[in-house]
């Protein structure tokens, strides 16, 4: 019962906003393309930014800037208890979802989920969000140009969790 309820809500709530247009003499029709033309905009507007991002991230990944970048500092990571694989990780976690969901696998692959880096992966993902990514997409929809104190909260808040995560897996807790 509860699952056919479930099932039903978005067919009844079309449903109820056409029965609303109707009631109010509203073109329905005419508004639902409307809408969609406005959502295309959208898009077409934020495309360059995704665009942009896509090709930063890809070129990060595929060149391995990354791993060659940690050669250096390997020993400061094993000073503050951080496995090294987590890196790539926390760098490119605040820019794009899927490249960071795609270092995870890696990290399980490699290490294993109940593994220090797979513990701290894990935390990492549901703690932090895709900072830069998604302050690039919505500002540039709406055209904001000052983004006043929202990137410095929202990587002051990435790096927090990433923060919190290694030492608390670190510390045994989680």
């Amino acid at each position: 019962m509860l699952n056919y309820f479930i099932i039903s809500i978005v067919p009844l709530a079309i449903l109820a906003i056409i029965l609303i247009g109707i009631k109010e003499k509203k073109d329905v029709f005419k508004l639902f393309v409307e809408g969609v033309l406005d959502g295309l905009k959208v898009v077409y507007n934020i495309f360059p930014f995704i665009l942009a991002i896509t090709i930063a991230i890809e070129l990060l990944k595929n060149t391995n800037l990354l791993n060659t970048l940690l050669i250096p500092i390997k020993p400061l990571l094993e000073l503050l208890g951080i496995p090294a694989n987590i890196v790539p990780l926390c760098i490119l976690r605040p820019l794009s979802g899927g490249a960071s969901m795609s270092v995870v696998m890696d990290i399980f692959n490699e290490c294993g989920p109940d593994s220090l880096s797979g513990k701290i992966a894990s935390i990492v993902m549901g703690a932090t969000e895709t900072t830069l990514y998604s302050i690039t997409v919505l500002f540039g929809a709406v055209k904001v140009k000052n983004l006043r104190g929202t990137l410095v909260a929202g990587l002051i808040a990435d790096f927090v969790a990433i923060s919190s995560a290694i030492f608390l897996v670190n510390i045994g807790i989680i």
